[in-house]
């Protein structure tokens, strides 16, 4: 039984305005909406970069295409989910397995009204200034 289905878009240059804003932004921003495994990952895939203060725009766009995935999955999780539960940035994980992104949400396996999460499906394509990501999860 199809539970639910979300869909997000993200553009990719008001994303940047918000992460670039200030110094602080983009550390406030990753606190907000990663997991601590999430955040350890992109700490690890960027380390090099963050801890230089050279902001290269080659180097800006990847970090914010990494952002803009795991934010358009977990608002896509998000809308898949409601009103059946209510997830938070935190209890969406996003990882990576054979190019194609995989979502652990990590709730009591029951969830509102005796519904159990079996399976969830994720989609993301990047096009331009543009991400757009769609999930389906079964229950």
């Amino acid at each position: 039984m199809i539970l639910g289905i979300g869909i997000d878009i993200i553009h990719l240059p008001r994303l940047k305005a918000l992460l670039f804003r200030t110094p602080f932004s983009l550390k406030r921003f990753t606190s907000r909406i990663l997991t601590s495994e999430e955040t350890k990952e992109f700490h690890y895939t960027f380390s090099s970069i963050l801890n230089t203060r050279d902001n290269h725009p080659t180097i800006e766009h990847n970090i914010v295409s990494y952002l803009a995935v795991r934010w358009s999955l977990k608002e896509a999780t998000y809308k898949a989910l409601y009103p059946h539960y209510s997830v938070t940035w935190k209890d969406v994980s996003i990882k990576k397995t054979k190019g194609k992104p995989y979502i652990t949400i990590n709730t009591p396996e029951n969830i509102g009204n005796n519904i159990i999460i079996s399976k969830t499906h994720a989609s993301v394509s990047h096009d331009g200034e543009y991400v757009v990501a769609q999930v389906l999860i079964e229950g």
